[in-house]
């Protein structure tokens, strides 16, 4: 296993040289975090659900801007760039592991960091790297997965936003112009606010409306449930955008499947946090 840097300055890659003796620790030490990944249960990501302790959030077919590069031939990490280093990879031969990084993990000289050795302290003169041996987030290359516990932690290190984020304004009109909704002259998009447009990014990307259009007596039968039965015009089958924001907040969450009645109390929920059982693999 190496150990690489990646510079947030230019996102290049820069090799960590090690002593052979750190190189030969290096492999036990990262291994049970790598095997720690590899022995929870796979949740496929949707940024709708938070794993249990023994779950794991995957992306499958992810694009990996750092993992194609000749290690061999990677520049070594100089004195230099150590304040630019935002990820520590390690790579091996059919896995890359990902840690995030940042200033608090750099011991500088300036500072009075003092050594113990033969019961007498010795002051650090160079700065120095603090690896830990958890890992943020696991790269299998041949089958193009990755795995990762925080999508907050996960996003320091790669741009997932094609896989959750906000709605833009061109995608909210784009969405409002469909012929299923209707709304009064006074809507305002500026009603939704970073959640809702996080939702209806899902909503958009998961096709919603063209199911309602499918389905629809049956959907308006569900929103009575909840109340909702104002926001749809049976009659010329449409879905009522309101004006009011308390209104549109709880209509995006029905239509993004927030809303729930068990069949079995008839206890009504509204959740934060859910997965496809049938994407659970």
């Amino acid at each position: 296993m190496n150990i690489y840097a990646i510079l947030r300055n230019d996102n290049s890659l820069k090799r960590i040289s090690l002593t052979q003796e750190l190189q030969e620790e290096l492999d036990s030490y990262i291994n049970s975090s790598i095997q720690h990944f590899e022995g929870l249960s796979p949740i496929k990501f949707s940024g709708e659900y938070k794993p249990d302790e023994d779950q794991i959030l995957f992306i499958e077919n992810f694009k990996n801007p750092y993992s194609e590069f000749v290690p061999t031939s990677t520049e070594i990490l100089e004195k230099s760039e150590i304040d630019y280093i935002k990820t520590i990879v390690f790579v091996d031969s059919d896995k890359i592991a990902y840690q995030c990084f940042d200033s608090r993990k750099i011991i500088k000289p300036n500072k009075w960091f003092l050594i113990y050795s033969r019961k007498t302290f010795s002051k650090i003169n160079e700065p120095a790297l603090i690896i830990d041996a958890k890992i943020d987030a696991l790269y299998f290359k041949e089958e193009k997965k990755l795995l990762f516990l925080s999508y907050h932690n996960a996003s320091k290190i790669f741009d997932l936003s094609e896989y959750y984020r906000e709605a833009t304004d061109s995608e909210i009109n784009h969405f409002l112009n469909n012929n299923l909704i209707q709304k009064d002259t006074s809507f305002n998009t500026n009603l939704f606010n970073s959640r809702m447009r996080k939702k209806l990014h899902l909503i958009i990307k998961n096709n919603v409306l063209e199911k309602v259009e499918r389905n629809f007596s049956e959907v308006v039968k569900y929103a009575e449930k909840f109340k909702l039965e104002q926001m749809f015009d049976k009659i010329n089958q449409k879905i009522i955008f309101p004006s009011e924001k308390k209104d549109l907040e709880k209509l995006i969450k029905f239509l993004n499947e927030d809303l729930f009645e068990s069949p079995i109390t008839g206890n009504k929920y509204e959740i934060n946090s859910k997965h496809t059982v049938s994407e659970h693999t």
